[in-house]
């Protein structure tokens, strides 16, 4: 996530002041007398996802929306000292519990794996606990209060459990862009605005029974969260684990449901939910293992058509290159004019018809067997002569070229690895040609990584790709241009994994590619 200015961060703070205090005085109900504690707490979510998104830096923001939440809403049973406590063991058990997610093995945001949601789950239910323990623990402490504790502790736990498994996933998964156009695409959806509307209506039909079958009747709601579950995966679950807990509420509220059976109807919402984000994360997997194999299936397509096109191919261009070569001894057996071009044109043709000969046998042998002809070569060498080359060629766009300042030595498939930087250096320029009036230029740069990669950028001022195009640019036969076949990107990301790299692109409004390739250990000088 890029770093925001400094106004843009103010922004967001006083958003999320605003927003920690409405949420919190909107579920300030049932509260257990002396401790405060509610059976429904949706506003740490809000806290943890900004600790998560912004970093540790903002957690005197959250300790400040949690003192002013206890100074407004629960003046009449605390004091100061005891607000300013308890803000900081609550803004404290939030920031671990964001640490926890960002750990050394993050939490992915968009969460479409179910080790991710499972995480997810796990940090947020020990979380609960353990904060819910220091919680009543400082209460006991500074009000003096001893009877009730354990149930207060019962009740912030599933209050503050219940509240971040509903909301946190949305808040997260809103965060990330592919997963927030999925999530306002469904609400354009005629089939999701029924389910929903099956998920009012189960609602309605629980909270109109008597609070005795309130309870028996609730396993209603199971079954269009399934149906939504199944269809939308958790992109169309986790809005409606939302809803559905605002309906509860809603519900709690107009029937007159008493604080224990609220209790009761938490803990089944708490099951639903997780039984609905299971399923869910399930069928994301199952689509995107689907999704992967077409892209398997597209790119042995590819290679059969490229094996294909390189037999058909290698025969004319080792036929050309005979005809220069036989044409060049020709001339040097004729007198000539000391000055005359042709030979070095001829000459020409013939090393231009053996890279493109040796490039289609290297991608033959590529895509039939995988065998690459490696061996060591100074990076920067090889990649600075490709930039200089493609500026000669293309004088009216700006080619900038940043190396190392010392040798950089990979074993790689010198052919294979050029003609990467070739392609990404032809899209970079297609991309700034869309530039009418403003500036044209490429910057090409080399960088050490840590474990031992070195990575290569190419940065373009063209218009940059949107991130739902992040990955599909690279499956084959996919292309926006209108003479584009879609198979240079998806070749060029084969070629950098078969080296033991990766290949991808960083979305904004600038294009930037990047590749990045094992280093060679050697004793060079």
């Amino acid at each position: 996530m890029p770093e925001p200015t400094r106004r843009r961060l103010f922004f967001i703070y006083a958003v999320f002041v605003v927003a920690y205090l409405v949420l919190d005085r909107a579920s300030y109900l049932f509260p257990l007398p002396g401790f405060n504690v509610t059976p429904w707490n949706p506003q740490p979510s809000l806290a943890i996802a900004l600790l998560v998104l912004i970093g540790q830096k903002a957690i005197w923001v959250v300790y400040l929306a949690i003192l002013a939440a206890e100074l407004m809403f629960r003046w009449e049973v605390t004091s100061l000292s005891s607000a300013m406590l308890v803000g900081a063991v609550l803004a404290l058990g939030y920031s671990a519990m964001a640490t926890a997610m960002r750990g050394s093995r993050p939490i992915a945001l968009s969460l479409r794996h179910r080790e991710d949601v499972a995480r997810l789950l796990v940090v947020i239910t020990v979380g609960s606990l353990l904060t819910g323990l220091a919680l009543v623990l400082s209460i006991m402490v500074t009000r003096g209060l001893l009877e009730g504790a354990l149930l207060a502790w019962l009740r912030f736990w599933i209050g503050d459990t219940v509240g971040m498994v509903v909301s946190l996933p949305l808040i997260l998964m809103l965060s990330n862009e592919v997963r927030r156009k999925q999530i306002i695409g469904l609400g354009r959806s005629r089939e999701y605005l029924g389910q929903c509307i099956a998920l009012v209506a189960s609602l309605l039909l629980v909270f109109s029974l008597p609070e005795s079958l309130q309870l028996e009747f609730f396993y209603l709601l199971f079954l269009p969260l399934i149906w939504i579950a199944v269809r939308h995966g958790l992109a169309g679950t986790a809005p409606a684990m939302v809803f559905a807990q605002v309906g509860v509420i809603f519900g709690v509220i107009g029937s007159g449901t008493s604080s224990l059976s609220v209790l009761e109807l938490q803990v089944l919402l708490l099951a639903l939910a997780i039984a609905g984000f299971f399923i869910a994360v399930v069928v994301d997997e199952r689509q995107e293992i689907s999704e992967s194999l077409q892209r398997t299936l597209k790119l042995a397509a590819a290679g059969e058509m490229a094996a294909a096109i390189a037999h058909e191919l290698n025969q004319p261009l080792t036929a050309l290159n005979n005809y220069a070569q036989a044409c060049r001894a020709i001339m040097e057996k004729t007198q000539s004019l000391p000055d005359d071009p042709l030979p070095r044109v001829l000459g020409q043709i013939s090393a231009e018809a053996m890279r493109a000969g040796d490039v289609i046998r290297r991608l033959r042998d590529l895509f039939k067997g995988g065998r690459l002809e490696r061996m060591e070569c100074d990076l920067n060498g090889l990649l600075a002569d490709i930039v200089e080359d493609f500026g000669h060629k293309h004088p009216d766009v700006a080619v900038t070229w940043q190396a190392l300042p010392q040798q950089v030595f990979a074993r790689i498939d010198e052919v294979q690895v050029a003609l990467v930087l070739r392609n990404l250096l032809q899209n970079a320029f297609d991309a700034v040609s869309k530039n009418v009036n403003s500036e044209k230029r490429i910057d090409v740069s080399v960088s050490k990584e840590d474990h031992g990669f070195v990575r290569v950028d190419v940065l373009d001022s063209g218009p940059g790709v949107a991130g739902d195009r992040q990955e599909k640019i690279f499956e084959p036969f996919y292309s926006d241009k209108l003479s584009g076949m879609g198979v240079g990107l998806s070749l060029s990301r084969t070629i950098i994994e078969s080296h033991g790299g990766q290949l991808e692109v960083e979305p904004g409004p600038e294009g930037r590619f990047y590749f990045t390739l094992p280093l060679h250990e050697t004793s060079h000088e």
